[in-house]
């Protein structure tokens, strides 16, 4: 991550490393939502694999080694698709 952007601020300011390790938030982080509680249910389980391989190899042999043909014309129309499923027991 190279950039950082917080728009709700009312100050302005560039932060060194030093200073982006302190910034910290969120709805924890407000002493109202700290009398909150968060039940989680622990009972469910994700496995949410992301192994996709794809490879293409193209070869295109329309007139080879044929000295004599003409107006010779190749249409090749690659096409890829992958997808990722997650599972939710």
């Amino acid at each position: 991550m190279s950039a950082l952007i917080i728009n709700d601020l009312s100050v302005t300011e560039e932060l060194n490393s030093q200073a982006m390790k302190a910034v910290h938030g969120g709805l924890l982080s407000d002493p109202f939502f700290q009398l909150m509680t968060f039940d989680f249910d622990s009972s469910k389980h994700v496995y949410a694999p992301q192994m996709i391989q794809q490879q293409m190899d193209i070869n295109n042999m329309s007139g080879n080694n044929n000295a004599f043909a003409s107006n010779i014309k190749t249409t090749i129309l690659p096409t890829m698709i992958a997808s990722n499923n997650v599972t939710v027991n």
